[in-house]
């Protein structure tokens, strides 16, 4: 237990924060809290920092300590950036869809932001296109893309997907396949189209494959890194990398 002394402010600090339940907070929040210039919130934030009573985990972004200890770094890292969602490889493992950890944390963000750590682990923020912002919800703590829309983004970027092969071993027997077939209408990206259509289909997930064909023009690797062998027709598609069923 800290036993440095904790001063009127900061106490109220921790008040306020813990009454709103913020997972991370600020000075713009300290403002708002206490009615403090920007210079006195930066300064009770310093102070409280050198007492360990908050965690700075980026200019202007703290967590309480008590938060820090006690929360998972995945609903940590969810609030890092207010329009964000934990997304790709890391929403295939907090959805339970592989047991594969990644040693990143990869969070879905619309702007640039860099790089920060927490309990050990690098939160990479991936910068996507606003209209491809959606399919996310809350669970508990934790702001995540739902499995169908997961499985799209690794699709997309598989960079941060851990590859196709851990991808297809992650599809769910019960993905919403109407829902995931919806996503990528939204998304309209043949690519995707190809790649998701072509997996569904080994899975036997797919029995009606044209609304996903008609997203098909041009040929696109199944695998991105990979060469543009062993063409299959129906998907417009070079299926280059070995699955496992």
């Amino acid at each position: 237990m800290n036993s440095t002394p904790i001063a009127g402010r900061e106490a109220e600090v921790i008040d306020a924060v813990t009454d709103r339940d913020l997972i991370v907070f600020g000075p713009r929040e300290l403002e708002r809290f206490l009615g403090v210039s920007t210079r006195n919130a930066y300064r009770i934030l310093s102070s409280m920092a050198s007492k360990g009573l908050v965690t700075r985990l980026a200019r202007g972004t703290y967590v309480l300590a008590e938060t820090y200890a006690t929360h998972d770094s995945y609903a940590i890292a969810a609030h890092l950036e207010p329009a964000s969602y934990i997304g790709f490889w890391s929403a295939l493992h907090f959805h339970g869809l592989t047991e594969q950890v990644p040693r990143t944390i990869f969070v879905a963000v619309t702007k640039q932001k860099r790089p920060v750590e927490i309990q050990g682990q690098t939160v990479r923020f991936v910068r996507v296109a606003p209209a491809t912002f959606f399919g996310y919800d809350r669970y508990g703590d934790v702001v995540a893309s739902d499995p169908e829309k997961t499985l799209l983004d690794c699709l997309r970027v598989q960079d941060y997907a851990g590859g196709i092969e851990l991808v297809y071993e992650a599809i769910p027997e019960d993905l919403d396949v109407d829902r995931v077939i919806r996503y990528a209408e939204r998304l309209d990206s043949g690519a995707v189209a190809a790649r998701l259509g072509y997996l569904l289909e080994r899975k036997g997930l797919l029995t009606e494959p044209s609304r996903l064909q008609a997203l098909c023009s041009t040929y696109t690797p199944l695998d991105q890194s990979g060469p543009e062998t062993n063409p299959v027709a129906d998907w417009n598609l070079y299926a280059n990398v070995t699955l496992n069923d």
